[in-house]
């Protein structure tokens, strides 16, 4: 059964496929518009990430923010609603997408037990430049034992092989969702210097993975996202 934790924050995800407007462009509306409300609203900027050609789908940006509880995800909606506090700036980012052309899928996710905050990350200088996100659809309600056995089998192995993991998070409101993130060691460079992760066969740690993982999950989609200017992890 899916569990939360009292101690993890809420994160709301926002996947925005552009239309016709170019990252440049969106990152300039993001900017004057978008941004200061959300940060008005007691959100903080998590991250935002732009598709990579070649493994992912694109032209399309991410966005996650980090908000305490669900009183806060209370106080955003009423803002931005008709007659809300915010709905003036609500309505002009809405009038922005719509006239690009974009279109977006939200989610509320919230922390796995070992994800560390925002402010966590930056204490500890941790950059986000470029990340592998990964959506995996887990068998159903077991999320937190996908994670569990993730971080126990899978994340000594990938971090020693220059992949840092940044967290998983949890859908809340799907019941076989988990989004997991990891920060590449030097951006591009980790491809030149870790790839393949291994050569001829596969270590025993992630032999052990491949045999745990399959009876907890159905499938995946992998993305390699770069880090765009407003982005606080770089």
């Amino acid at each position: 059964m899916k569990k939360y934790h009292s101690h993890t924050l809420l994160y709301l995800h926002e996947t925005i496929d552009l239309g016709s407007a170019r990252s440049d462009q969106f990152v300039t509306a993001f900017t004057d518009v978008y941004q200061p409300m959300m940060t008005e609203l007691g959100a903080r900027l998590f991250a935002m990430w732009d598709a990579t050609p070649y493994n992912g789908h694109w032209p399309q940006v991410t966005i996650i923010w980090e908000i305490d509880a669900f009183d806060d995800y209370a106080r955003i909606g009423r803002a931005q609603a008709l007659g809300g506090s915010h709905a003036a700036a609500a309505t002009a980012w809405s009038t922005y997408l719509h006239d690009t052309g974009a279109r977006g899928e939200g989610r509320i996710m919230y922390a796995g037990r070992a994800n560390r905050t925002l402010a966590q990350l930056r204490e500890a200088d941790v950059k986000a430049g470029l990340v592998i996100q990964e959506v995996m659809q887990t068998k159903p309600g077991r999320q937190d034992d996908y994670i569990r056995e993730l971080e126990r089998l899978y994340v000594p192995w990938s971090e020693s092989t220059g992949k840092l993991w940044l967290g998983s998070f949890i859908t809340t409101f799907r019941f076989n969702e988990v989004i997991h993130y990891w920060a590449l060691e030097g951006d591009w460079d980790c491809f030149e210097n870790h790839y393949p992760s291994w050569k001829e066969s596969p270590p025993a740690e992630i032999v052990t993975w491949m045999s745990v993982a399959p009876a907890l999950r159905d499938g995946w989609e992998d993305s390699i996202l770069a880090a765009l200017p407003p982005s606080p992890l770089q």
